[in-house]
């Protein structure tokens, strides 16, 4: 389980997402929220730098990045 570092909120909607490091573990990943507040997806980063995973939710933010959830 990681700490919350950031939380960034969709240019397109309501939805936001936080950005979470795992400092046992030491990768970042995201939490992908609706606007309800519910989990709609968990994404990864393992092997990328945290400054690689806030460019990542901030460019979810603005649509320039989609997610690749699985159906």
């Amino acid at each position: 389980m990681g700490k919350k570092l950031l939380t960034y909120y969709s240019e397109l909607n309501d939805d936001y997402c936080e950005v979470h490091f795992d400092y046992k573990e030491e990768y970042g990943y995201i939490k992908y929220f609706n606007s309800a507040g519910k989990i709609i997806f968990t994404e990864d980063f393992k092997g990328k730098s945290i400054h690689y995973v806030k460019d990542a939710a901030e460019n979810w933010t603005t649509g320039i990045k989609k997610l690749n959830k699985k159906t």
